[in-house]
């Protein structure tokens, strides 16, 4: 355990100080991350393309990339970093993170607000497209529709965030906000708990799934009757047609009699 614990301590501090190296040359730095869930090696060949061409456009800025696969070593330019795997969160705490591009999922866009660090969106399912929204209305994040990829979008997209200061203020005032909550966290912890020990189990506090039998809590009456109901229309449609085609062929049947009469 005590050997697993050394080796993951020394990696970590090797990783960070590679990301130092990269971040004191760089005048601004940009993450790129898809997140574990949507890896960006697996995404098709002229998205990585696109990138990488669109990444050129900005020599005087670095771009940290996550990226699992090698199949790109022979592509990259020199401005742009892969790497295994990222310490996202105290990646963008650095003052030279100018710009975090991601899919829009929950915690990537919690770490950005924490950090002040505008987003490039690139929503591909889920909640991500709620989330990429709900950033660009509060001017944080600018959104690259996945149908519309290309290099030129991309640094449409980098020129803008890396230009228009605004999406910077704009996220600065989101994650000053949330520092500064009228009421803490732990304050909320220790003001419930002293509130259910004082006041114990009230009703209007007790789930009303308590009260219902199995059959009622999963409603499997009211799926029993709509599957039943399915099953019946199914049933009709069924007789209706057969009715029809048995009506069809008698029809067929009996013109050729005649005609052989």
């Amino acid at each position: 355990m005590r050997n697993s614990f050394c080796f993951c301590f020394s990696f970590y501090i090797a990783v960070l100080q590679e990301f130092q190296r990269i971040v004191d040359r760089a005048e601004g730095i940009v993450v790129f991350s898809f997140g574990s869930v949507t890896p960006s090696e697996k995404m098709p060949g002229s998205w990585k393309l696109a990138f990488i061409d669109a990444f050129k456009r900005f020599p005087n800025y670095h771009f940290i990339w996550r990226y699992v696969g090698t199949d790109l070593q022979g592509e990259l330019p020199p401005n742009v970093h892969v790497f295994k795997w990222l310490p996202q969160s105290d990646l963008l705490q650095n003052p030279k993170i100018k710009a975090f591009i991601t899919h829009g999922g929950y915690n990537s866009v919690q770490e950005s607000i924490s950090a002040g660090v505008p987003l490039i969106t690139i929503p591909l399912f889920g909640d991500q497209p709620k989330n990429a929204l709900l950033a660009e209305r509060h001017r944080f994040a600018v959104t690259i529709h996945k149908s519309d990829l290309s290099a030129d979008v991309i640094a449409k997209a980098l020129d803008t965030i890396l230009t228009d200061h605004s999406f910077s203020r704009n996220v600065e005032r989101l994650s000053r906000m949330v520092r500064k909550q009228p009421v803490s966290a732990a304050h909320l912890i220790v003001s419930w708990a002293e509130f259910v020990a004082e006041f114990r189990t009230l009703d209007n506090l007790v789930p009303a799934g308590t009260k219902l039998n199995f059959i009622q809590y999963h409603s499997l009456d009211v799926i029993t009757f709509l599957l039943s109901a399915f099953a019946f229309v199914l049933f009709v449609i069924y007789k209706l047609l057969k009715f029809i085609i048995l009506k069809l062929c008698s029809v067929i049947y009996r013109k050729r009699k005649q005609k052989n009469e």
